[in-house]
């Protein structure tokens, strides 16, 4: 099977699990998310300790996946929000960790590289909660559009530049990716946003075409971001679970940029 063939089989059945999760019940949702999230986040703590480092990943895996269900159970079961406070206490653990960590040089390289994986992977995806539940109750409609702006972004992006794609976007990060690319991705957001207007409405067709523009923007970010930090240490994929995918950061990056706005801007706008 070539390339190309292994991306879409592999997406259609990683995109149908996904959908079909979301839309069974916010429960299904919630675990599968809750999965993805550590996945990502423990492929991240790999990248860190292949530049030499030694995150502390049972604590960032731990802590993440606190956060992710507090704030679940916030919206889902109406948690009281005084169990919040217990985040200031367990987050600030990580400063403990590295007097009982059997490696202690670097501590300070590790404890950083710690906490940045939850503000770069635990906190989008926890963010998911917020837009899941926006009206009071579970609705899945928000969260399908943004990611299906966000494929459609990746996409369009994809068969753009390999069609014709010519001026480099960002070369010195990622030479593969264009403008005509990122120009084919940005159009293919708005042609989905549009279809998710006529589909569900939910919002109005300005507000569901802001949000596949600012999803293409960011997420496009997001996946230079992650380039970045591949080309740093040298590594052509984050990982490889997903066959013709890479790993789960190769294929959420543009996601975990992309969330904390369209959070923003939808929490502005209704």
């Amino acid at each position: 099977m070539n390339n190309l063939a292994l991306r879409i089989v592999t997406a259609l059945i990683g995109v149908g699990a996904i959908i079909a999760a979301t839309v069974l019940s916010p429960w299904a949702f919630a675990i599968v998310f809750a999965l993805i999230m550590l996945l990502t986040l423990k492929e991240f703590y790999g990248l860190a300790k292949n530049s030499g480092n030694h995150p502390y990943e049972v604590w960032g895996l731990t802590f993440s996946l606190i956060l992710y269900a507090l704030i679940f159970c916030y919206f889902q079961l109406e948690l009281s929000t005084k169990l919040f406070w217990l985040l200031p206490a367990l987050f600030a653990t990580v400063l403990i960790y590295p007097l009982q960590a059997i490696k202690k040089s670097h501590a300070i390289n590790c404890t950083a590289l710690s906490t940045f994986g939850v503000v770069y992977i635990a906190i989008p995806f926890s963010l998911l909660h917020s837009i899941g539940f926006l009206g009071g109750t579970y609705s899945y409609v928000l969260i399908l559009g943004i990611l299906f702006l966000q494929w459609a972004n990746d996409t369009g992006a994809y068969f753009a530049g390999k069609t014709f794609g010519k001026r480099k976007l960002f070369e010195r990060v990622s030479p593969n990716k264009t403008w005509e690319g990122s120009i084919g991705g940005f159009l293919l957001s708005l042609v989905i946003a549009y279809g998710f207007y006529e589909l569900f409405g939910e919002i109005g067709l300005m507000e569901w075409l802001g949000l596949g523009a600012i999803t293409a923007i960011f997420g496009t970010l997001g996946d230079l971001t992650e380039s970045l930090f591949k080309r740093t240490l040298a590594i052509k994929d984050s990982g490889s679970i997903l066959p013709g995918h890479g790993g789960f950061l190769d294929r959420f990056d543009g996601l975990l940029l992309s969330l904390p706005f369209t959070t923003a801007y939808l929490h502005l706008i209704l």
